[in-house]
């Protein structure tokens, strides 16, 4: 009924210029909070999708070079190129490599926390191995040399998933991943507690799962160990 109204009006005799106005005022209002929103769930995906193929290639990439050289508690843990050129080039796709001292691989961004603080230390230094895949990834090596005989970790993989892009925010587009020997696993940050040594009773120690959702609060937390919490929550960002 209402609707009929405004169109016989239309008909008869147009909107008024004022009417005009007041319309494109409300829109342009409507539009400026809805539109924000839109783009930060449009982000998140893209984000979550690029996390799940990071994952998904990390993993791949060493059970590969496991079916030729053997589990990776065995391998030469020396360097991060001897590791990068030997287990790691054969079965990913590079664009471009940033030996030790090189640069050219993104070092120079600033990164910053989950919460906005800018992070104290570089996430990409040049003391390591760093490339970058087809997809746009950015990735770094770090190796923990004798890690074996100490019990430890064997390999820090960082990687931003979509490269120097934003936001550059840990547990947004950046993350850490941990080679584990013994039980030869990949695990991101939070489901290992860095730098903890591997323990004969209970295996690689995870963070309980409080302090990893305090981690993932973006009021107050660092974000290093969400990816923890996206592979938990089906690879969804729910914070």
């Amino acid at each position: 009924m209402c609707f009929n109204k405004v169109m016989k009006k239309f008909k008869a005799h147009g909107f008024t210029l004022a009417e005009i106005l007041i319309a494109l005022i409300v829109i342009g209002i409507v539009a400026a909070m809805v539109i924000p929103s839109v783009v930060s769930v449009v982000q998140k995906r893209d984000l979550e999708g690029r996390f799940a193929k990071a994952n998904s290639v990390l993993k791949q990439t060493v059970a590969r070079a496991e079916a030729t050289e053997g589990n990776f508690t065995n391998w030469e843990w020396i360097s991060s190129d001897k590791i990068f050129f030997e287990y790691f080039t054969p079965y990913l796709s590079v664009v471009k490599i940033c030996k030790p001292h090189e640069d050219g691989c993104g070092e120079d961004i600033d990164y910053k926390m989950l919460n906005g603080s800018i992070a104290a230390v570089g996430a990409f230094p040049t003391t390591v191995t760093r490339f970058i895949t087809n997809d746009g990834a950015k990735w770094l090596i770090g190796v923990n040399s004798g890690c074996v005989s100490k019990r430890e970790y064997c390999a820090l993989v960082r990687v931003d998933v979509n490269g120097d892009a934003p936001p550059n925010v840990y547990g947004r587009d950046l993350f850490t991943f941990f080679m584990l020997p013994y039980t030869n696993e990949v695990k991101p940050e939070g489901l290992y507690e860095f730098p903890l040594p591997y323990d004969d009773e209970k295996g690689w120690i995870a963070y309980e799962k409080q302090e990893i959702e305090n981690d993932c609060n973006p009021e107050s937390g660092g974000g290093t160990l969400c990816g923890a919490k996206i592979i938990a929550d089906g690879f969804k960002m729910n914070y």
